[in-house]
């Protein structure tokens, strides 16, 4: 959709960034970096260039491909050294690298048509290649409305709304652990506030400057997740809530604590959400097939769901034994629902002539 994209920078997350447009067969790309010793090299067969020679003519789109603690400091050399307009430049993780021969999961939504090459999307263009009648109102809300930076797996949105949905209208409560920009938290109310219910969001994050994102029927508190007398103080403030997300730091140690402590939050037929479990399998959040990771953690619960039926006197009920009602997986997602209390399942055959 671009007639040419510049990738600003060559460390580890450019090399990345360009590896998948070569991979997808994106034409038109060309590599800029303000390191000196690189100009004139090649990384995949593409040049890399001295910035102030590409950029001197007007451009369409700018990726900058660094790490976040440096994307500031290289849109302001952008902007003011450059000129480069401030809305032709877009931060790695604003864009998406599609390919014409892959299929992607993005749950219920679909494209207008095929895809005829490889292309970088800004998130406004790629909402403009989506059919609107395939969009739930989560999605309309990630793409069309007025909201913070919002971050999300685009399959999530159809779980969500299975999950989800029965709530809408009603009062509610929801508490998710990660806040970021606020943009999730935001969304939570837009969807489930209707003319005449209470919606109440609470979020926790472990940064101080979220405590700025509080609006009308959103609270925030600060906090570490893997704080476990802080986790149990904000129970107190809470009380108890309908839907529990974790969408915080991801790694093992904490959506194990969280679990811990804040399932007891969760209502009778309320819904306990850890996201992005795909961190299990990555060893920098402690992740490992088979490892001391939460996706690991959440099998054992499957036996716990089965408890009244084990024959081994080793194994006793628990607390998680008599609440769960259901575990369902999805990719980087676990759903897990409290039943109303009850001690047993039961069985009866009957016959009706």
């Amino acid at each position: 959709m671009h007639n040419e994209t510049i990738i600003f920078g060559i460390g580890k997350c450019g090399k990345e960034y360009v590896k998948r447009c070569v991979e997808c067969n994106v034409d038109s790309i060309r590599i800029i970096d303000s390191n000196k010793e690189l100009w004139g090299k090649e990384f995949l067969g593409i040049s890399i260039e001295e910035p102030k020679k590409v950029l001197a003519d007007n451009v369409e789109l700018v990726v900058v491909a660094v790490s976040d603690k440096y994307q500031q400091e290289i849109f302001q050399q952008l902007t003011e050294e450059y000129k480069v307009l401030p809305e032709s430049i877009k931060y790695y993780k604003e864009t998406i690298v599609l390919s014409k021969e892959e299929r992607y999961n993005m749950g219920n939504m679909l494209f207008e048509k095929k895809l005829t090459a490889g292309v970088i999307l800004t998130g406004a263009e790629l909402c403009s290649l989506l059919k609107m009648d395939s969009l739930n109102s989560l999605e309309y809300f990630f793409f069309h409305e007025n909201h913070n930076l919002l971050d999300k797996w685009l399959h999530y949105f159809e779980a969500y709304e299975r999950f989800f949905s029965k709530y809408k209208g009603k009062d509610v409560v929801i508490l998710e652990i990660g806040v970021y920009k606020g943009g999730s938290l935001q969304m939570w109310k837009n969807y489930f506030q209707r003319k005449g219910n209470n919606v109440k969001v609470y979020g926790i994050d472990i940064d101080v400057d979220c405590k700025s994102l509080e609006e009308e029927n959103i609270e925030i508190f600060i906090g570490s997740q893997d704080d476990r007398d802080f986790l149990r103080n904000v129970k107190k403030k809470v009380g108890r809530a309908d839907i529990v997300i974790d969408d915080g730091g991801h790694y093992m140690n904490q959506q194990i604590i969280t679990f811990e402590e804040l399932f007891d939050v969760v209502k009778e037929d309320g819904v306990y959400l850890c996201e992005d479990l795909h961190t299990s399998y990555m060893s920098a959040y402690g992740g490992a097939y088979k490892g001391n990771t939460f996706i690991e953690y959440s099998k054992n619960l499957i036996d716990d769901l089965h408890i009244q039926y084990s024959e081994t006197k080793e194994w006793s009920s628990n607390k998680y034994s008599a609440q769960i009602k259901s575990i369902t997986y999805y990719d980087s997602m676990v759903f897990i629902e409290k039943k109303k209390a009850a001690d047993k399942s039961i069985s009866i055959q009957i016959e009706n002539q």
